[in-house]
């Protein structure tokens, strides 16, 4: 019997790897326009984004129902198989608990067949673990043995972005709307990244060249030497100006596989279009 490997939306890497590794995806909540919509199924990415630029109102998100977690659980169990269910960082959802409490609501035998584990990440980078240890599902690996091979994937996972406008973040409060304007009007592109579950600004760029110099400084200074090195670039409605990136990252890496993942709408939902970056793991 193998582990099969669940994610939120928000972990997830393209849907395209995810069947081809018959992951499974439990979509966060997107509350737009009245309507709710499953992250990635009911709303696809392009679509949200376009639709997002035009919306009188901001969408918001909530956390999958501990039903759907459940039903997600009970589909893999039936067949003999084991969960490990990745979730979005706890300090940015409580996608988590939800999954958490999920499992429990299941007799103890069929509770020690599933791990959730809070990824500490988010977007991309999570992808590329869950990837990681659907591949080591694959190959045999237990629960406790992929678990344990994650755990040393999580302090070096990374996801590194710029953001094109800081007028969607400054609606959720995380910068003041004089600043958001101003950034506009100078066309600065602040940057930022997560890890081990912090958000962290690290820098601010005139224009997207600039920010592209900034993304690949962050991804050299932390891969120099570094073995077993996977990347992904991501964007929001913005595939088109990842070309300098992937450059970047072939320079680096020449015989790098560059998985591309879009940016969730329930991240956007956040952070707004026009957004890209890189996401990457190592040993």
């Amino acid at each position: 019997m193998a582990v099969k490997v669940i994610t939120d939306s928000i972990c997830a890497p393209s849907l395209q790897t995810a069947e081809t590794l018959d992951m499974t995806i439990v979509p966060i909540n997107i509350h737009f326009s009245e309507k709710i919509y499953q992250d990635l199924f009911e709303i696809e990415p392009e679509r949200f984004y376009r639709e997002l630029v035009i919306a009188a109102e901001l969408p918001t998100t909530s956390v999958p129902s501990v039903e759907r977690y459940l039903n997600a659980f009970k589909h893999i169990l039936n067949n003999g198989d084991s969960v490990f269910c990745f979730t979005v960082t706890a300090e940015l959802s409580n996608s988590y608990n939800v999954a958490l409490q999920a499992s429990k609501e299941l007799s103890d035998e069929l509770t020690d067949k599933i791990l959730v584990f809070d990824s500490q990440s988010a977007g991309a980078a999570a992808g590329l673990m869950a990837m990681e240890a659907a591949n080591l599902g694959r190959q045999g690996f237990g629960l406790t043995e992929i678990k344990a091979k994650i755990d040393l994937l999580v302090p070096n996972a990374k996801l590194v972005v710029m953001f094109d406008t800081l007028k969607y973040i400054a609606k959720s409060g995380r910068v003041g709307k004089v600043t958001a304007v101003a950034g506009d009007l100078f066309n600065v592109k602040p940057l930022i990244y997560i890890n081990q579950g912090k958000t962290t600004f690290f820098g601010r760029a005139r224009g997207k060249q600039q920010a592209v110099k900034l993304i690949l400084d962050e991804f050299i200074k932390d891969t120099k030497s570094r073995n077993n090195i996977r990347v992904a670039a991501t964007h929001a409605n913005a595939e088109v100006d990842l070309e300098p990136i992937m450059n970047g990252i072939r320079k680096i890496i020449p015989a790098a596989d560059i998985e591309i993942v879009p940016f969730t709408p329930a991240m956007g939902a956040h952070a707004g279009p026009g957004i890209i970056g890189i996401a990457y793991i190592y040993e």
